[in-house]
């Protein structure tokens, strides 16, 4: 299956990825004004990436992501994301409880539902704490066709167990 995907790109790594319907015309990426080498190797790189990842043959992404942007929180809420394994998923309230902040769960659903970088940094492997998939910025199909991709189907749990680093 094909599927159009929108890249775009600074010094830094890649600022935001965003998957097209079919009916979007937008064109496939947007570059700092000077296309400097690093700006398109980021570029290319993430093309690559995504799409040997949607493929089924790629685990994890070494493309930077250029978070500079974002509220503190976010960007920390995100740095964990980033690190939950391919093919296993955590909650909401996990993230949380790692951040020091165990009463925070729906803040940190507040800022993956702002994640530029979905896919990359995959807010698809975080779910409620009663398994149920909770929210998704692309769509709860996109969420499940996501985690499917990578093994998991109905039943899901985030581990209950206390998980070192």
């Amino acid at each position: 299956m094909k599927h159009g995907f929108f890249v775009q790109v600074s010094q830094a790594g890649i600022k935001a990825v965003r998957l097209r319907k079919e009916t979007d015309r937008e064109s496939g990426s947007t570059r700092a004004k000077v296309a400097s080498g690093s700006v398109r190797r980021w570029e290319n790189l993430a093309r690559k990436e995504i799409r040997a990842y949607l493929a089924g043959r790629l685990r994890s992404f070494r493309v930077p992501c250029d978070l500079s942007g974002l509220p503190g929180f976010t960007r920390a809420v995100l740095r964990v994301t980033a690190r939950i394994p391919y093919g296993q998923v955590r909650s909401y309230r996990w993230i949380a409880r790692r951040l020091g902040r165990p009463g925070a769960s729906r803040a940190v659903g507040n800022a993956l539902a702002r994640n530029p970088v979905p896919i990359i940094i995959p807010c698809h492997r975080v779910i409620r704490s009663d398994g149920q998939l909770g929210g998704f910025a692309l769509g709860l199909s996109w969420k499940r066709r996501l985690l499917e991709l990578e093994g998991l189907r109905g039943g899901l749990r985030a581990p209950r167990h206390k998980e070192r680093e």
